[in-house]
This record gives structure tokens, sequence and C-alpha cells, in this order.
């Protein structure tokens, strides 16, 4: 796999901090210890550098991510930065709190996707799940209401990982897909990957997840096909409910046919301490520190492949929760 196919595949996913408001019980952290949260912002000139090479040799996708992106500090800077780079497709995952109008209408207008995750849309759910407080519910809802208002439609993706016992009631998953059908957001519901071994009661099958979504009249698309060269490794299976139309994801970490398939489709991770994370489930890290400091493009390119490479060799094989 050479260089130019991988920049034009898959998208570079960056934690531009791994800080974060919310205290989500189920946070993977990008598969990261826990005690790698709340640390560090990454260097934006480094960022700078590290995109700009990345998009000279072929990078069309980019997405940013946390932590929660929306406390980096210098987010405005990088995203006057990127408004002046040629990329084909921007991402920007958020858990919503932090977004304002300012940032929603000149920011992110012309991201391709804002993908917030919100798990519900009842407070006392929300709050269980997240940690977080009244107040900053209050500021979600007021967020997600100013994107409603200004018709960004599809654009907007609303993710809900779908937990047992806390968000998988009829009630709970109608209310969030009635509320994208209002926005006319896309819908994202996927299954519960655990982190620890005390979480697997916590899984809802995927076939079970299909079976409720289709109780409450989604309905399944004949729109399957490979999503990134393959079709093993995050199946996406699109439905419709009402006026909107969403997808339903099995990751499927850890299953050794999913693995095997996985470096047809991964993101290239680069954490907010400049290393590149080939596979959340397994420890191996690439430094891009030194790389960076020396501008060493050339070798910054080979990494990036050396990555890939990785992948191939199935680091995550037969693992069964995400720090194990």
């Amino acid at each position: 796999m050479n260089l130019k196919y991988i920049l034009k595949n898959f998208p570079l996913r960056v934690a531009i901090t791994d800080f974060c408001n919310l205290e989500c019980f189920f946070c993977s952290n990008e598969g990261m210890s826990p005690d790698q949260k709340n640390q560090q912002f990454i260097d934006l000139n480094s960022l700078k550098f590290l995109i700009s090479t990345l998009v000279k040799n072929g990078l069309e996708n980019l997405s940013l991510t946390g932590g929660e992106p929306a406390l980096y500090p210098k987010l405005k800077e990088l995203l006057l930065f990127l408004s002046t780079i040629p990329i084909k497709n921007k991402f920007f995952h958020t858990n919503g709190i932090e977004l304002n109008e300012d940032l929603i209408s000149k920011g992110l207008k012309k991201f391709t996707k804002i993908a917030i995750s919100i798990h519900t849309v009842d407070q006392n759910v929300w709050q269980k799940i997240t940690g977080g407080s009244a107040f900053q519910f209050k500021k979600l809802q007021s967020n997600l209401k100013f994107l409603g208002k200004m018709k960004f439609g599809p654009k907007v993706e609303i993710k809900h990982v779908v937990i047992r016992n806390f968000n998988d009631s009829p009630e709970i998953l109608r209310k969030l897909l009635d509320f994208c059908a209002k926005n006319n957001f896309k819908f994202k519901f996927l299954n519960f990957e655990p982190i620890q071994n005390n979480q697997k009661d916590l899984v809802v099958p995927f076939h079970e997840l299909r079976k409720k979504l289709e109780n409450l009249d989604c309905k399944f698309l004949n729109l399957q096909g490979p999503f990134r060269s393959q079709s093993d490794y995050l199946p996406v299976l699109w439905y419709q409910y009402k006026n909107t139309k969403g997808v339903v994801i099995e990751i499927g970490c850890g299953n050794p046919k999913v693995c095997k398939a996985c470096f047809n489709s991964n993101e290239i991770f680069v954490t907010s301490t400049l290393t590149i994370k080939p596979c959340h489930m397994a420890s191996q890290i690439i430094d891009l520190t030194d790389i960076i400091k020396n501008k060493d493009e050339k070798r910054l390119c080979e990494v990036i492949v050396k990555s890939r490479e990785i992948l191939t060799m199935m680091p995550g094989k037969n693992k069964h929760y995400w720090q194990e």
C-alpha cells in the first residue's frame, strides 16, 4: 500500500487535545489509558507542518477530535489555517457543549461533517452517562437548536452509542430519532465497545440493536457497499426514519476477521502528543516529535506507510475489551 493510496483513501484523524469537559464512563480515550486524559494540547505549529506535508502528498480527508476539540485554545487560529488548505473533506467531532454561534456559523460553516456525540436527548439519561451538569445540557440543547436553525441538515451527525439499561429503551431511541427527523440531522447508532472486562454486560448485540430500530419504523435501505475498500470492519448499514437517513455501525474490534480488514479502513490517528497510534486496542505508537521538529517530510511520509504495515500484523486480534 503506497503513500498516495493511503492519503487519498484514509482520513488523518488528529486529537488536538485530550482535555474533555465530560466524564463519560465508557470513554475509550482513543485506546489511551485513563491517566493520559486532561494533559495535553497539540502544538499548533507542529500540527500545521503535519497537515501541510500530508496535503502536499495527497491527503484528502481530515478529522479533528479530542478529548473535546472545542476546548483547544488555538482553535480559531487552526480553523483559519485550514480554510487556506485544499482538503476535500473536513470533519469535526465534538460533544457539542462548547460550540457557540460564532464557531458554528463561521469556523465550521465549510466543514463537511459536524459529528456530535450525545447518546440521548433525555437530560437525566445524558447526565447519568456523561457525568455532565444540567447547565452543560442546557448549553448543548441551545447549540443543537442553533444548528437546526442554520439548516446544517445532514452535515450534522448525531452519535448514539447504545448501552444496555442506559439508553437502549424504545422510548429513548425514539426520542433521538424524532429529534434527528425534526432537524434533518443524520443519525448514527453504534454498538458499545467494552473498555474494561466488567462492562461486557452493557453490550447490546448488533442484531438486537438493528431489531430495536426496525421495530421503531426505521427502514433498512439497500445502499450497502464497501467502506474504504472493505465490508468486514465497520460495516455501514443505512436506514431511513421519516424524512432523514442515518447509519447503524458495528465496530467489532478484536474479532479476527475484523482485525484482518482493519488496514483497509482505519484512520491515520495522531494523538495530541504527536504520536501515531495505528491500533486503538494495541500499545504500539510511532513518535513524530523529532521528525516534525526536524521538518523531515520524507521520514514523515515513511512512517505513515509504516503505520499501515503495523495494522497488517493484526495487533488487536482476539482482544475482548480496549484496556486489556
